[in-house]
């Protein structure tokens, strides 16, 4: 396990100590359950790095993060549905995350091994929480109860902002993956280490600046 690894694990907990601290100011229920969340991100990829490098010799640790990859699926639909406020997107979102359930169930069993990193379901997810964005960046702009709100100072912005770079940047990192190993091992691997880093820490600002408002969190 190395340096980095420790510092990002300790970024993730020092998330959700923060999300604890701020949760009071978290008007929407689904927000009050992101510390939660982002104990079981610690919790996942600390158990991922303990196997490979603690307790085995550099063993695949994929069948940890293909567990707890529904349970990812559920909750960023829940977060999406939960901020977003116009019913036919919330229908939408609902159904996206229902469908990305099924086909991880089809790919599991039929498709892609459990011991393998499933990467149709995580492109599966990372497509519809990019879409996912994309209705909330729509919805900021197009509807009158965002005005008197201001972005900086909202969680929900943050945190939604944050997911949409980091699914977008790492699944083009993962699909052109063999043409960054064929150049350089380490690029694809350092990439994804620096678009983690910048998706904790903007959870993070978006809790420290986070003012809760009347009208939304």
């Amino acid at each position: 396990m190395n340096a980095a690894t420790l510092i990002l694990l300790g970024l993730i907990l020092f998330g959700a100590a923060i999300g604890f601290y701020s949760r009071k100011n978290l008007e929407l229920p689904v927000l009050k359950l992101f510390p939660y969340f982002l104990l079981f991100q610690f919790a996942y990829q600390l158990a991922a790095s303990l196997y490979s490098f603690v307790f085995t010799d550099h063993a695949s640790n994929h069948f940890i993060f293909n567990l707890a990859l529904p349970v990812n699926i559920l909750y960023f639909g829940m977060l999406y549905h939960g901020i977003i406020r116009n019913p036919a997107k919330r229908k939408l979102i609902f159904v996206g995350t229902a469908l990305n359930l099924i086909f991880f169930v089809i790919n599991l069993l039929f498709i892609q091994e459990i011991s393998f990193l499933m990467t149709y379901s995580r492109t599966a997810m990372s497509v519809s929480l990019i879409v996912y964005s994309l209705l909330y960046f729509h919805e900021i702009v197009t509807d009158d109860y965002i005005e008197n709100i201001n972005p900086v100072r909202n969680a929900s912005f943050w945190i939604i902002t944050s997911i949409f770079f980091f699914y977008l940047s790492s699944t083009l990192t993962i699909i052109f993956w063999n043409y960054f190993v064929v150049n350089n091992e380490y690029v694809g691997s350092v990439m994804m280490r620096v678009f983690a880093f910048l998706l904790y820490s903007m959870y993070i600002a978006g809790m420290l600046l986070h003012r809760s408002t009347d009208g939304d969190s």
